[in-house]
């Protein structure tokens, strides 16, 4: 329907028809208000026709429905430079935004504040500066921002913001105070008491998280956190839920305080099983493995925790911690194979590659790593002899094949190349390069003739030399 009242529409324009094509237009903007095509063409009329507050009205609705439109910020500009100078600057802020220069955009939003004393406009331009400088890494700037806004009219999302901000730069200090003041602005909101009751949780002020808690579970966590065990069993015990990762996380907890080490790892495990991949597992293992004196479980785990945070040059360090307090255990060896394989260092995965290999002779994984490597280091009887071993444990890996026998080609071992390539095929017809394999496996059909020719022509001409005696 939109597209066919724009056609006709523009049918109209074409003949200069200009009243008939904006009432069609006019009345059809219930129906069509949503549509961006709609609004740029009607927009585009009313500005051909001097309409200006109509023109206006309708690049608005479009830059609403659509914030990347760059023609309705440009055409916005051009209203507003001559009857509205805060809202041409916002307008032109966002227009350097759309193009990619926030830095630029500073200065406008600047200049907004500047040219009007309305106080939702001030504080509208004050919270688009704020972003603007946050998005820049001027974040103390952005900071002093978002508190002239409060001074201006409190407002949770603000409160919030500050205290994010603060607690990223690692000012618990400050963000404690500014939820201090939030809470007391908006006592019937639980989601600031909570933040501030987590807060001072993390400073150690158990009595004070105690007082700004709204639930159970950050009660029983303070409780724990305190040493009160007993209490918190109690309140454990009023919110059972088995399949609640909190409630879980929270049960480990205080068998771990409590010293129970055998009913700690199994909620441990449960938590894993309610929340796989969670680094606090692992962080939760490793402490049990702590208080145990298992250096190597501590370590290793605590790698773990690192890893799942994305933190490998962390998990990378405490990897080899466990290595060193045990070198006979393979995992931490294959997590340490794991990061040096993503960071590309070829020097230590050799080394950790022939240390998995010692420790588990028949690890097809650590063969083939080890002959990779020696592939890159243009070392191709050294990589074979590790191909070899590992073909003989999976004699159906076509990939191996297919770096066999690349390696053979370059020793200038071509029947053993030709062999393995056509094992390839045979194992993976419809892989991507097997069509170039092929080519190549005809070369060296080519090749194996002509020397065939060469060696039968040179024994004739010395057969035929001994019967001219």
């Amino acid at each position: 329907m939109s597209n066919g009242i724009i056609m006709q529409a523009q049918m109209l324009i074409d003949n200069e028809d200009y009243d008939k094509a904006y009432e069609m237009l006019t009345k059809a903007y219930d129906k069509l208000k949503e549509d961006a095509e709609y609004l740029e063409q009607i927009a585009l009329l009313a500005k051909t026709m001097d309409k200006n507050e109509d023109a206006a009205k309708y690049w608005e609705e479009l830059v609403v429905i659509n914030p990347n439109s760059l023609v309705g910020y440009s055409e916005l500009l051009d209203i507003y430079n001559n009857t509205n100078k805060y809202k041409y600057y916002i307008t032109r802020a966002k227009y350097k935004i759309l193009n990619e220069k926030v830095s630029q955009s500073i200065d406008d939003y600047k200049k907004a504040i500047s040219s009007t004393t309305e106080e939702s406009e001030q504080i509208n331009a004050r919270f688009l500066l704020a972003k603007a400088l946050e998005h820049v890494g001027k974040v103390q700037e952005a900071i002093d921002e978002y508190f002239r806004i409060i001074e201006l009219k409190d407002d949770i999302a603000i409160y919030h913001k500050l205290a994010d901000l603060y607690s990223e730069m690692g000012d618990r200090f400050s963000a404690i105070s500014v939820l201090e003041k939030a809470v007391k602005a908006f006592p019937e909101v639980p989601t600031l008491a909570e933040y501030l009751s987590a807060l001072y949780l993390k400073e150690g002020q158990y009595d004070k998280s105690l007082e700004h808690a709204t639930n159970d579970y950050s009660r029983i966590k303070a409780y724990l956190m305190k040493g009160e065990n007993q209490t918190a069993f109690e309140l454990l015990e009023k919110n059972v839920d088995e399949k609640n990762a909190n409630y879980i996380a929270l049960m480990a907890e205080y068998y771990f305080n409590t010293k129970d080490w055998t009913k700690t790892t199994e909620y441990i495990d449960k938590f894993n099983e309610l929340s796989p991949q969670n680094p606090l597992v692992y962080q939760m293992r490793a402490l049990v493995c702590d208080e145990n004196g298992d250096d190597y479980g501590y370590h290793y785990n605590m790698g773990k925790c690192y890893s799942y945070k994305q933190n490998y040059d962390l998990a990378l360090a405490e990897y080899l911690n466990a290595h060193r307090y045990d070198a006979t255990k393979a995992d931490a060896i294959k997590e340490i194979i794991k990061i040096n394989e993503s960071m590309g260092d070829k020097t230590s995965l050799m080394e950790f590659y022939e240390k998995l290999v010692r420790q588990e002779p028949e690890n097809t994984f650590a063969l083939k790593g080890l002959g990779d490597i020696y592939t890159d280091l243009y070392e191709f009887r050294n990589a074979l002899e590790y191909y070899k071993k590992a073909e003989k444990l999976n004699s159906n890996d076509y990939e191996l094949f297919s770096k066999m026998a690349f390696a053979c080609e370059k020793v200038k071992d071509m029947a053993s190349a030709k062999e393995y390539y056509e094992k390839y095929l045979a194992k993976a017809p419809l892989s991507p390069d097997s069509e170039k394999i092929k080519e190549k496996l005809a070369k060296m059909g080519d090749v194996a003739a002509n020397a065939v020719q060469e060696e039968e022509g040179f024994i004739d001409r010395i057969m035929s030399f001994f019967s001219k005696k």
